[in-house]
C-alpha cells in the first residue's frame, strides 16, 4: 500500500508538477485555437482560420518542443539585438 509520502515524493521540488500543468494548459489552449480555426472555416472566414491555425501550430510547438522553441526564440532575439 502506498502512503501519501511515497505518492508525493516525485513532486517535492515542483518541477514535475509545473511541467505537467504547462503541458495540459498548453494542449488545451492549442485545442481551443484549433476549434476556433474550424469555426472560422465553417463561416468561410479564411483570414481568421489562417490566423488561428498559425497560432495553434505556434502554441503546439512551444508546448511539445520547449527546449527547441527556446533555442529558436533565443536565436531570433540574438539576430534582432545584434548579439548573434
Amino acid at each position: 500500500m502506498y502512503t501519501m509520502t511515497m505518492l508525493a515524493a516525485p513532486l517535492t521540488d515542483g518541477a514535475d508538477l509545473k511541467e505537467w500543468v504547462l503541458l495540459v494548459v498548453g494542449n488545451l489552449f492549442a485545442a481551443w485555437l484549433a476549434v476556433r480555426a474550424f469555426r472560422h472555416f465553417v463561416k468561410d472566414d479564411w483570414g481568421g482560420m489562417i490566423t488561428m491555425s498559425v497560432g495553434a501550430v505556434f502554441v503546439a510547438g512551444l508546448v511539445w518542443f520547449p527546449a527547441q522553441a527556446q533555442g529558436m526564440l533565443e536565436g531570433i532575439w540574438g539576430m534582432v539585438a545584434g548579439t548573434a
